[in-house]
């Protein structure tokens, strides 16, 4: 009697194991039931607008003969971020489902917050997705793809590189030269102008182990400033700055701005010739000058501590208390 007892309570175990076991393996959740789509990446040369929105605030983005534009105006772009949204719209991968729920709020997917994204080739409108709330995990944010009302976790935290305004989007150098052709700067501030010449001076080259013997002929740089030479060094650090300036934002409505007096202008000549303009604090409590350059036909603002650090050690150059 106790071994059919036994007997009956391993067969009681065993069938509990068996449906526990097919409990575990047939459970249908959000996460494992559903095949996540596999969506075919698109050719990046072959996009030719994106269009990203959010709220009330619109950004297209145009490829126009060979380069993209930003705007109605049509603004040149940053190749670097224009590169990095055309792979993620181009290359988006959905990894896991998240919810079916449709609590879109949750994962901010909801008006206004979402990211929406068209990508079109030609007329037609190759992919549509909307970015919302990054994962836990930073390495992931929620989507949804157009014509399916679930949520997926798509690979990276792509909606940092997708929640951009037309500004952030530009190509913010306003002053570009090479530093190593400009022959001259001249500075003008306060009524006065001051100018710094770089003087070139042939001298022979020694030959190693020689005595005084020469081959060739050498050329040295000396900066010059009333007749008296200033460290080259310095001269270098100024211009390693100005002579690749970017700006901070551009001037969208130029009628906000109060009339404003010129701080200071430079001069940088070489094979050409290029101006780069800085105008007055309009408050004192400001923090961003507004300037404008030859190379750009938009006037711009610029950090005032971006313009401390080329402005002071000139002025110290040329003894400007």
């Amino acid at each position: 009697m106790g071994k059919k007892k036994i007997n009956f309570e391993i067969i009681i175990i065993s069938i509990v194991i068996v449906l526990s076991f097919a409990y575990i393996l047939f459970k249908k959740t959000d996460r494992v039931h559903y095949k996540v789509p596999e969506l075919v990446n698109i050719k990046t040369n072959t996009i030719t607008k994106i269009s990203i929105s959010k709220g009330e605030r619109v950004v297209d983005l145009e490829n126009r003969k060979g380069g993209w534009v930003v705007g109605e105006e049509g603004f040149k772009t940053d190749d670097f971020k224009i590169d990095k949204i055309k792979n993620i719209v181009c290359n988006l991968k959905l990894t896991t489902l998240v919810s079916k729920s449709g609590n879109y709020y949750k994962y901010e997917l909801d008006d206004p917050r979402k990211i929406n994204v068209k990508v079109f080739t030609g007329k037609e409108m190759v992919r549509e997705f909307d970015a919302g709330k990054v994962a836990s995990t930073y390495d992931h944010t929620n989507v949804k793809i157009k014509g399916d009302e679930r949520i997926y976790h798509a690979t990276g935290s792509i909606n940092k590189e997708l929640d951009k305004s037309i500004d952030d989007l530009r190509y913010k150098k306003v002053f570009l030269i090479e530093k190593d052709k400009i022959k001259q700067i001249i500075l003008n501030i306060d009524g006065k102008e001051y100018v710094l010449n770089k003087s070139i001076t042939p001298v022979k080259k020694r030959v190693e182990g020689g005595a005084g013997n020469s081959n060739g002929m050498e050329s040295e740089t000396e900066w010059v400033f009333n007749k008296t030479p200033i460290e080259n060094s310095k001269v270098n650090s100024i211009l390693n700055t100005i002579s690749n300036l970017s700006c901070d934002e551009y001037v969208y409505d130029r009628n906000e701005l109060k009339a404003s007096e010129q701080l200071f202008s430079i001069k940088l000549t070489g094979s050409s010739e290029n101006l780069i303009t800085i105008y007055k604090l309009q408050n004192k409590e400001d923090e961003m000058y507004r300037g404008e350059t030859s190379q750009t036909a938009f006037e711009f603002l610029i950090k005032k501590f971006r313009i401390d650090n080329f402005l002071n050690p000139l002025k110290e150059i040329f003894g400007i208390k």
